[in-house]
């Protein structure tokens, strides 16, 4: 079989490549090594404005940068042995179909020709880039992913769409007019909407759902302006409390959209959970 990550070396390194016909990249750990023990992975669906190039990559138009140029919160968890990947995915594409073909595509690349642990597999997403997360393990890939961190993110399309401020957007991104009456604009995405996802998957697995949900994280502030706490993570959080679903719900008082910019105190809370969760396989 062709082998679309070029061949790795023992030790931290960094590499470009293409899935499905997207830029790629895979930061591998101090101790990784191309056999032996295989070490976790998180995949990082980026935000608004992020990318990923040949050579490059940056997970939002606001995000917090180390002295390599490189994002803290993807550095935190390679300093923790956790290798991280990411797709540029088709950009700020709010979870269509093929920025989810996008990740799952990754994700299988991964453990093709990586040495990773397909037991300790996660998925990270900030803002718009939880919408395509949340599409790929509720979907491609339910049952396969350890565990997910949801930041600052986009998990209620109704929300976004009778708010207003991100509307045009995330109709754009679906192809669809973005002056649609509220009405007609949420029900055409239901099937699409994060929340309404998970509420499908409850009723139709009932308490077996629970064995196919990843451990779930929500890092979010409670003052964001751009995607209303009560509506994401508090609603989700809600739905997943009644299924007996695993979550951690981290709360950033008095902090609104910000959680990129709030550094390391952040990632650090990210990496944590991570760790726990990888440690309970």
């Amino acid at each position: 079989m062709t082998q679309l990550i070029p061949p790795l070396q023992n030790g931290a390194q960094t590499v470009f490549f293409q899935a499905a016909t997207e830029w790629c990249f895979l930061r591998t750990p101090p101790d990784y090594v191309t056999a032996g023990l295989p070490v976790p992975c998180v995949i990082f669906c980026h935000g608004n404005s992020g990318y990923v190039r040949d050579g490059d990559y940056r997970v939002s138009a606001k995000d917090t940068l180390d002295d390599e140029g490189k994002s803290i919160f993807i550095r935190t968890l390679i300093d923790a042995g956790i290798a991280v990947a990411g797709s540029h995915a088709k950009g700020s594409a709010w979870g269509t179909p093929d920025s989810v073909f996008s990740y799952v595509a990754l994700f299988h690349t991964l453990l093709k020709d990586a040495n990773l642990d397909s037991q300790r597999m996660g998925m990270l997403g900030g803002g718009l880039g939880a919408s395509a997360l949340w599409g790929a393990t509720m979907g491609p890939l339910l049952g396969k992913v350890k565990a997910v961190a949801l930041q600052q993110a986009a998990v209620n399309f109704e929300s976004v769409i009778r708010e207003q401020k991100f509307k045009a957007d995330l109709l754009n991104a679906w192809g669809l007019p973005e002056d649609a009456e509220d009405e007609l604009a949420v029900s055409t995405l239901a099937h699409s909407d994060p929340l309404q996802r998970i509420r499908k998957l409850l009723a139709e697995k009932g308490a077996d759902a629970v064995d196919v949900l990843p451990e779930i994280g929500f890092f979010h502030g409670d003052q964001d302006e751009n995607l209303l706490y009560n509506a994401n993570p508090v609603a989700m959080a809600e739905v997943l409390e009644a299924c007996g679903a695993k979550y951690l719900l981290k709360t950033y008082q008095g902090i609104g959209h910000a959680t990129y910019e709030h550094g390391q105190p952040v990632a650090d809370d990210i990496r944590s959970f991570f760790l726990r969760a990888f440690a309970n396989t």
